[in-house]
């Protein structure tokens, strides 16, 4: 075959190349390197100082500390939650750990690491298979490896030489049945003649070293990937905030990822800011401070958890769905040239809008980038068509020769010109904030500007028992109930069945989680599975895999949650508030809202003592969100108290699951 510039390509599979004696060379591709030299650069650019890799104190009290404390989103090999839970029970404490946990964390060793982590905390005996080899596996505390320990142990024990040991070591690796029968007579008459040790501990230690062969890996491969490993668990641990933003713009067109990075950073008192065509680069940076009309990076030590200490980060414009690094770079160099932009129209007069199309300033306007520009988004979408007419006039007046009116008077300032050509906009009502934030998730995979749960916020704390943050904390198969917006619904027919299912993924504030309804439980809830509802799940939950997975048998509408979990509502009053205009009031208020749940009355009397006092079932009250309202304008915002169940119900056996032996939590036919 010809290649793109004319040179011959050819194709083996891997064993004959190595028959033939041909050098077989593998090149791995590693993002996380891009992440560290962006991490570097952007360290050096904010702070001045510059960090060599390559020279890093590998006894770092704070990496360590950010590694058993599970904090390893984007560290390299270390952020799966297997692995993060392995950091936390192991207690790293040197790159050699490091280098083990990578090895041992595959199918095969993965058997060994429960004995690994009490050999290491002292709770079970460290054992070697023969005394003379401890000064080889001491470090993995008796336990063999790497594929380099069993070649160790042959040249020890039965006096391989370095080749002959390699040649075994491929032979365990590979399973060849012919060779390795050779090999252990080899190795038994060896170990006899070196060691005098006998022909059956001989052929027990060969057992073992067979074993271990078979799913032992190259330490140097190992160490590799532990230094990568501790490269960038040191800058996260150090440098957050660069960090942070190399990783964002690494993953930038993940949503999923971008989403956990910014909820992460938020966690540790990072804010992460909205896009600003005023204040933002191409990329992901630590926000900048104006100087002079021009933003510039500023320096300033930042330490995890510190808060505001911190610099914040603001979004990337390139990171902007519809809007690419050429036009961006476009920006910024009308940006530097002139200033501040101070109004769309110009912005877009500054602009080549063959580089800053239509397309591009939509997308700049829907995603926030454009509010310092003095006008509200819906304002700013109604000016497209003018400013950009006007634009694209000028551009062909000045390719003409043609000088505009405001060019004989020189000492015009910029912001003069746009205040007397902007007196003219007309105000249009911002858009409603369901659409605004609608269009934020969309172009940004984030909320900028709020969040469409923070309405719901009371009833959240009040009738959710955890958090989708909280899932992975929860025993495998336990019942709980939360609350969040559904956005996304992934229906499908069961090819085993025939019946429809539905894979819905449901936010909160804290993150994202899968429900898997079918059956009768997709027939029940599906007219609540539409994207932008916010909705209450009971159900139970599965942490058998790296992220937990709800199985809803209760679903619904968060704002009937009062109606359906209230037990007692109490109206709090102050005696002094205790005149007959204001109970007549609130009278009216209960008969408006008639139903099952009793009310009582809580006064507040002098001294900080309380009486209570019940009222007859005709008062007897349906909650919701509407009664909460009226009685907080009446009597306060504190008055209206909701005493909500928090039982859950008896767990159910989910006749339309049929669990994998390794009891997953899994649908098989959901994950057909």
């Amino acid at each position: 075959k010809v290649d793109e510039d004319g040179g011959l390509v050819t194709q083996y599979a891997m064993g004959p190349v190595g028959d033939l004696g041909l050098l077989k060379m593998d090149f791995l591709g590693l993002k996380t390197l891009t992440v560290l030299r962006n991490t570097v650069e952007l360290i050096e650019r904010t702070q001045g100082i510059r960090i060599d890799l390559e020279a890093l104190p590998l006894d770092d009290a704070k990496t360590y500390a950010l590694l058993n404390n599970a904090q390893t989103l984007g560290v390299f090999q270390l952020e799966s939650s297997g692995m993060r839970d392995l950091c936390k029970k192991f207690q790293l404490a040197s790159v050699e750990h490091i280098t083990a946990l990578v090895s041992l964390y595959r199918p095969g060793p993965m058997d060994l690491i429960p004995d690994f982590i009490e050999r290491r905390h002292g709770r079970a005996a460290v054992e070697y298979p023969h005394p003379l080899l401890q000064p080889i596996s001491k470090e993995t505390y008796g336990v063999l490896i790497y594929q380099e320990q069993v070649m160790q142990a042959a040249q020890i024990l039965a006096g391989y030489t370095l080749g002959g040991a390699d040649l075994l070591r491929r032979a365990m690796g590979k399973k060849k049945l012919e060779e390795m029968v050779l090999q252990r007579e080899t190795f038994v008459n060896g170990c006899a003649l070196q060691n005098d040790i006998s022909a059956p501990k001989a052929n027990e230690i060969f057992d073992l070293l067979e074993k271990f062969a078979g799913y032992g890996f190259n330490k140097s491969h190992a160490a590799a990937y532990a230094i990568v490993a501790f490269q960038t668990a040191y800058l996260k641990a150090n440098y957050p905030v660069e960090f942070h933003c190399a990783m964002m713009t690494n993953d930038q067109g993940d949503l999923v990822k971008l989403g956990q990075y910014i909820a992460e950073a938020k966690g540790i008192g990072i804010s992460v800011l909205g896009p600003d065509v005023n204040e933002s680069f191409v990329m992901f940076a630590p926000a900048p401070k104006s100087v002079g009309g021009t933003s510039v990076p500023t320096g300033g030590t930042v330490v995890v958890g510190q808060g505001e200490a911190s610099l914040p980060i603001r979004f990337g414009m390139a990171a902007i769905k519809g809007v690419g690094e050429a036009a961006v770079e476009h920006l910024l160099a009308a940006r530097k040239e002139g200033g501040r932009f101070t109004s769309l129209r110009d912005l877009c007069e500054r602009m080549d809008t063959r580089a800053v199309s239509r397309k591009v300033l939509e997308a700049l306007i829907k995603a926030g980038a454009c509010d310092s520009l003095g006008s509200n988004r819906a304002t700013l979408w109604s000016q497209i068509d003018a400013c950009l007419g006007r634009a694209s006039s000028l551009a062909s007046d000045k390719a003409k020769g043609q000088a505009s009116f405001f060019d004989a008077f020189e000492t015009t300032t910029p912001k003069a010109l746009a205040d007397a050509t902007t007196d003219h906009v007309v105000r249009l009502p911002e858009w409603p904030v369901a659409e605004k934030l609608a269009h934020e998730k969309e172009l940004l995979g984030m909320y900028v500007s709020g969040h469409p749960l923070e309405p719901y916020t009371k009833l959240l704390e009040r009738y959710a028992i955890t958090n989708i943050e909280g899932l992975a904390a929860l025993p495998h198969r336990s019942q709980t109930r939360l609350g969040g917006l559904v956005i996304a619904v992934q229906s499908g027919v069961s090819k085993k069945s025939g019946k429809p299912y539905a894979m819905v993924t449901l936010e909160d504030l804290t993150g994202t989680v899968q429900l898997l309804t079918m059956n009768e439980s997709y027939d029940k809830f599906r007219e609540l599975l539409v994207p932008g509802e916010a909705v209450l799940v009971t159900g139970e939950v599965s942490t058998g895999e790296d992220r937990p997975k709800l199985f809803p048998s209760e679903i619904l509408r968060l704002d009937e949650a009062p109606k359906k979990f209230t037990k007692q509502v109490f109206l709090r009053l102050p005696s002094n508030q205790m005149d007959r205009v204001k109970l007549e009031q609130l009278r009216l208020l209960t008969e408006a809202h008639p139903g099952r749940v009793p009310v009582f009355l809580q006064l507040e009397l002098p001294g900080g003592e309380h009486a209570y006092i019940e009222s007859s079932d005709r008062y007897f009250v349906t909650p919701s969100t509407e009664l909460e309202a009226a009685v907080a304008a009446l009597c306060g915002p504190a008055a209206f108290q909701a005493r909500a169940d928090r039982s859950l119900p008896e767990r159910s056996p989910r006749k339309w699951e049929r669990r994998s032996a390794g009891g997953s939590g899994g649908s098989d036919e959901a994950s057909s």
